[in-house]
């Protein structure tokens, strides 16, 4: 990201920060291009493979540990299925706010293994 001009940090929840190094400000689908590249390149599997050890290290469904979570965390009601998530997740589009503090918790450690909500 360096090379493109950017300052870029990870934290460990797996949120991120992009600066410019030079004062240049760029849309965010160029930024967000220079990171898929930077990430094909030298990261992306790694970091994968890490978070996914990280947030279901048994392998758990995604579907059934995520929506128990948002059921507990009270985003979604008890007729929110898995079968519901699979379509929403699908399209990116949530009939939830998928912005909110509980949801991010669900989306990055759903067993609440790791992560303080």
């Amino acid at each position: 990201m360096r090379d493109h001009g950017y300052r870029y940090e990870q934290a460990d929840d797996g949120t991120a920060e992009a600066d410019p190094l030079h004062g240049q400000i760029e849309s965010i689908d160029t930024v967000s291009g220079f990171l898929r590249s930077c990430s094909a390149r030298f990261d992306h599997d790694v970091s994968y493979l890490h978070n996914q050890v990280r947030r279901n290290p048994q392998k758990q469904d995604d579907a059934t540990i995520t929506v128990k979570c948002l059921h507990a965390a009270g985003l979604v009601g008890e007729d929110y299925t898995e079968r519901k998530w699979r379509s929403e997740d699908e399209t990116g589009k949530y009939s939830y706010d998928e912005w909110a503090a509980e949801a991010i918790q669900c989306r990055l450690d759903p067993l609440g293994l790791w992560r303080d909500g």
